[in-house]
């Protein structure tokens, strides 16, 4: 009962607040014809002091407000939030902020929401939105993505849109070894099985030893290098996504449809003729790394991995083999089909801004948010001041993308000038593109993980090229906690045994011909079906279902 009336004194006082602020139209600043104090919740910068970071000073007179800061010392984001709900929000806090590194997983959100913990904003998102209303625009089921299934949003989110990450499951392929042997980069499941025969038994890399080429190899970690992602498509899209992928509105498993069984047996074929390394199931990225970087010469012909430093070397000094490497675009397979893996929802992160229930001035707090998600505002917090940590970008000066660049860094010594990814700014692709860049990533003057930057945008058009459809895409969706718990053990139960079974199919410990059936009736007896069917109820109940 207390906490209840607390509650009702809260939304009293907010509506008195709002009863005596007038606020100004979206978009002009200040915000109202007052200054309005806010307070704001937030985790201990380091050494430094919010109150004296310099985008707070710059906040504060731009938007007319007083940022009351309510700091959780490190580690004590959680505990400390924890205590402000319990507490039924009795100090009036307008915003709580996690920052980045403590965002909260989508199913605590939902958690908190159903427990009438954090504000719904809909309307201020319908209404008064201009930063995330652009981005909605914009940014393709960005909005659906922070839906939960009570139809409300109560995230103010963060938007990485850095490109590459869009496209994860590439493959590598060493150009100096393509022009050693006079060859061009196969573009079809058919002549890539032939490049790599070539690689095998041609002395690639030009050392006079024709044994010691691994046309093909991966590891067992690092971020997308499984042998079924890249090298499967072209017969069965298996994304990265716990191999899932949505078929006219069914939530479908790659690893048991025949267009798989049909890619195991091409790559047992390569398996059996010597043209994958045998350690790709058990070594470590950095085993890989190491072979490849012990010699004069490359050793590796082909690799997958999101990035190339999972087969050579980034490091600033040393040979740089890793200039070697090339991007492959998708293969083409048997079919004619060439696809790639997409995932544009790893660019929306919830769970770093909420307004709470019982926050004092939630609309003067949701406009300081919004503004941040704006171009401006956006540009403030990622490059700092124009003319001190930036300058626009003078004329022939290129971005990422090949076109003229917006923003040229400045070198500077500054510290506690930007609050960075305290809580959401808006950085779509184009956004990542905006920094000028040496087109070149090769040049003797470019360091490599600055070119690196380079390849991988560059590699990532040719996936955009052909990218699996968006109404295919499996979205991160919310689940309550009993379905999370519920999924974490199936997934544990059907993706280890999945593994195990491929691994075996393709080195031919197990006979695709014979033990296929056996495969996916295993799979649905330890929990398949009702895994897959967690993952149904959880996407029928999304605004993803209804769009």
């Amino acid at each position: 009962m207390k906490k209840l009336l607390a509650m009702v004194l809260c939304l009293l006082m907010v509506a008195s607040n709002a009863l005596a602020l007038t606020y100004n139209e979206p978009g002009t600043y200040p915000i109202a014809d007052e200054v309005i104090t806010l307070k704001v919740f937030a985790p201990q910068d380091g050494e430094y002091s919010r109150s004296d970071n310099l985008q707070t000073k710059e906040l504060e007179e731009k938007l007319g407000i007083k940022i009351e800061w309510h700091i959780a010392p490190t580690g004590s984001s959680r505990e400390k939030m924890n205590l402000l709900f319990a507490g039924g929000n009795s100090e009036g806090i307008d915003l709580i902020l996690v920052g980045v590194g403590d965002r909260l997983d989508m199913v605590t959100e939902a958690q908190l929401a159903s427990q009438g913990l954090l504000m719904p904003l809909n309307e201020y998102y319908d209404t008064i939105s201009v930063g995330y209303k652009a981005a909605f625009a914009d940014l393709p089921g960005m909005r659906e993505y922070i839906t939960t299934p009570d139809g409300n949003i109560y995230s103010l989110p963060n938007v990485d849109g850095s490109f590459h990450v869009q496209y994860q499951l590439k493959c590598w392929i060493n150009q100096q070894w393509l022009d050693n042997l006079n060859l061009k980069q196969p573009t079809t499941t058919e002549e890539f099985y032939q490049v790599m025969k070539a690689f095998k038994e041609q002395d690639a890399n030009g050392n006079g030893d024709p044994n010691d080429e691994i046309p093909l190899s991966t590891s067992k970690n690092g971020v997308s290098a499984m042998i079924d992602g890249f090298l499967m498509a072209p017969f069965q899209l298996t994304p990265m996504t716990h191999r899932m992928y949505v078929d006219n509105g069914k939530i479908t498993y790659a690893p048991v449809q025949d267009g798989y069984r049909e890619g195991l047996r091409w790559l047992n074929k390569m398996y059996e003729e010597g043209l994958i390394n045998p350690e790709s199931f058990t070594q470590q990225s950095s085993n890989q790394v190491n072979v490849n970087e012990n010699g004069e010469h490359t050793v590796i012909g082909c690799f997958l991995a999101m990035r190339p430093g999972y087969g050579v070397n980034m490091a600033a000094d040393g040979a740089r083999k890793w200039e070697e490497y090339r991007v492959l675009a998708p293969l083409k397979g048997p079919s004619g089909q060439a696809i790639s893996d997409w995932n544009p929802y790893v660019m929306y992160q919830t769970g770093m801004a909420f307004i709470p229930v019982g926050a004092t001035n939630p609309e003067a707090a949701f406009r300081l948010v919004d503004y941040l998600a704006t171009k401006e505002g956006s540009m403030r917090s990622a490059f700092g001041v124009e003319g001190v940590h930036w300058r626009k970008a003078t004329e022939g000066e290129i971005g990422l993308d090949g076109e003229q660049a917006e923003v040229t860094a400045l070198e500077h010594s500054d510290e506690n000038y930007s609050w960075t990814q305290l809580c959401g700014l808006v950085r779509n692709p184009k956004f990542t593109a905006f920094l000028t860049t040496n087109p070149d990533p090769y040049a003797a003057d470019v360091a490599p993980l600055d070119g690196r930057q380079v390849v991988l945008y560059q590699g990532s058009k040719l996936h955009e090229a052909v990218q699996q459809p968006l109404e295919s895409v499996l979205p991160g969706l919310y689940f309550t906690e009993e379905m999370s718990e519920q999924i974490a053990l199936y997934q544990t139960a059907v993706t280890d045994y999945q593994q195990e079974c491929m691994v075996a199919f393709i080195t031919g410990t197990m006979d695709i011909e014979t033990e296929w059936d056996s495969y996916v009736e295993t799979l649905s007896s330890i929990g398949l079906d009702d895994y897959l069917a967690l993952y149904q109820e959880a996407y029928d109940a999304s605004a993803f279902a209804a769009k």
